[in-house]
């Protein structure tokens, strides 16, 4: 285990140290979108209405977690395979669990600030008194960790660089805009009902709306089982794809 935390604290320096001239930019995207979107939804239909500015806030905060988790690691990955990247780490004396907790936890990291600029932001300029319960910190971080093991998940079973991108980008559309993150189930068509029940971001959207507004209940459980179910998940069929050989991950 000593040498598993030496291996994993090694990695993640090193992942983090390739964002050392992009991040201004980095960070700049991730919560743009999102701020512009929540405040489009706040002026059409949550002003004097607070739950649906909680929705409009929330909403922001999961689509910045899916930018920053799902769509930039899953891109990430598919150009490191493109580029052969993995026959690097099949030189080191590393494990593939540790090399994709590393890429996972820095993509976890890294949503966080635009977390942050989104949910001051939004309670600031939007006038919503939030009472974060104890269990805000750590749906934050699985919900990062899930859609982080899903954008794993799509970048390495993806053929190459582009397909990744692609399928990133249109995933995350899906994911923000056909669930119940900046609306609620009922405000959707019928036929949307069923199909939120598989898409992740629900369960992040409701877990958030809960956590932040300080009311935990049953349904607070089931969201985060759910993304710990997601986490283990996709992180268990990357583990089966990877392979340090070029061609073959």
């Amino acid at each position: 285990m000593k040498k598993q935390w030496r291996d994993f604290t090694w990695l993640l320096r090193g992942e983090m140290y390739t964002m050392r001239m992009q991040w201004f930019w980095y960070l700049f995207y991730m919560a743009l979108n999102p701020v512009l979107n929540m405040f489009l939804l706040y002026m059409f239909g949550g002003r004097g209405n607070q739950t649906a500015t909680m929705f409009a806030i929330t909403g922001g905060l999961a689509q910045g977690l899916t930018i920053s988790s799902m769509l930039t690691l899953g891109q990430n990955i598919g150009g490191l395979k493109d580029q052969n990247a993995y026959e690097h780490y099949a030189t080191l004396p590393i494990s593939k669990v540790t090399f994709l907790l590393a890429m996972a936890t820095r993509a976890m990291i890294f949503s966080l600030p635009s977390f942050v600029i989104i949910l001051v932001v939004g309670a600031s300029s939007l006038g919503l008194p939030f009472h974060p319960s104890l269990l805000t910190i750590p749906t934050v971080f699985l919900a990062g960790y899930s859609l982080a093991g899903l954008g794993a998940f799509i970048g390495f079973y993806s053929p190459t660089a582009q397909v990744a991108s692609l399928a990133t980008q249109v995933l995350a559309g899906v994911m923000f805009t056909l669930a119940p993150v900046y609306v609620s189930l009922n405000q959707l068509p019928s036929f949307l009902h069923s199909t939120a029940a598989i898409i992740p971001t629900t369960y992040v959207a409701s877990a958030l709306r809960s956590v932040l507004s300080g009311v935990i209940t049953t349904r607070t459980w089931t969201d985060l089982a759910v993304l710990g179910a997601v986490t283990l998940g996709s992180l268990w069929l990357v583990l089966k794809k990877l392979d340090w050989r070029a061609g073959q991950g």
